[in-house]
């Protein structure tokens, strides 16, 4: 009798602790910073991306915690591995080295920002030589890579965020800054009250798709990613995915 109920007492145990690990597997903890429109935490549903990434993990039963954190520390926790992943970012080669990447949370297109009163035309490659361009330090090269790899434009000032790229094409610092036009316009408004003073050139540059980064070194990286990848097709396939883009691309309209 005594053994039956130590018996029944060890499965107990076991159980309930199977069943804590297991529901401990389905938390995923992200972290993100303030990007308009695609995320931070005073945005609606904390931003596009993040309204995405959750309810893609909410589709396959897991539940996503999302912090904010600067930039450059949420980068550096991700690779330290003290979150699962970070977005929303672009793809390069030198992250493509370190990280998994998603299925593409969203794709939007960069433009050149700069100041309204800059009398310059954008049509070919060559009206941009000996420019001169800000990008914030962390954040990636790719829209303007072909131009530097050509010698066209130079990179002269790295500050920490958008909002100070924005203010050095105000005050002449820099000529150009390339940004989505949806996040650069918002960045005006909510840097200078208003955006007058600013103008777009040129065609779109290439475009940028955003995704979730994940450590290579993370143990479950890729299972989880599939995971996600699977909740992200369900939310397109249901409709879902569309309306969450239409909404806030929406809610950012008339801003400029």
């Amino acid at each position: 009798m005594q053994c039956s109920k130590l018996r029944f007492i060890t499965a107990l145990v076991l159980w309930l602790f199977y069943a804590w690990a297991n529901a401990g597997d389905k938390e995923i903890y992200l972290v993100t910073g303030d990007y308009p429109h695609f995320s931070g935490e005073h945005l609606p549903q904390d931003g596009m991306t993040t309204e995405i990434a959750v309810k893609a993990f909410k589709e396959m039963g897991y539940q996503a915690q999302v912090d904010y954190q600067p930039w450059k520390r949420g980068f550096t926790n991700t690779r330290k591995l003290l979150y699962f992943g970070t977005f929303p970012y672009v793809k390069d080669s030198e992250r493509e080295n370190i990280f998994l990447l998603s299925k593409p949370l969203y794709a939007s297109k960069p433009f050149f920002f700069t100041r309204q009163d800059f009398d310059i035309t954008f049509e070919k490659e060559e009206d941009l030589r000996g420019l001169t361009a800000c990008v914030p330090i962390g954040y990636s090269h790719r829209e303007i890579q072909p131009f530097l790899d050509k010698k066209i434009i130079s990179v002269t000032m790295q500050p920490s965020n958008d909002a100070a790229c924005f203010r050095a094409l105000k005050k002449g610092r820099a000529d150009l800054y390339a940004r989505n036009d949806i996040t650069g316009w918002e960045v005006i408004e909510k840097t200078f009250g208003h955006t007058r003073g600013f103008k777009t050139i040129g065609k779109a540059l290439k475009t940028a798709s955003y995704y979730i980064i994940v450590d290579k070194q993370h143990p479950n990286g890729q299972a989880l990613l599939n995971i996600f990848n699977q909740g992200l097709s369900a939310l397109k396939s249901k409709g879902i995915y569309t309306e969450i883009i239409h909404r806030h691309l929406n809610n950012s309209k008339g801003t400029h």
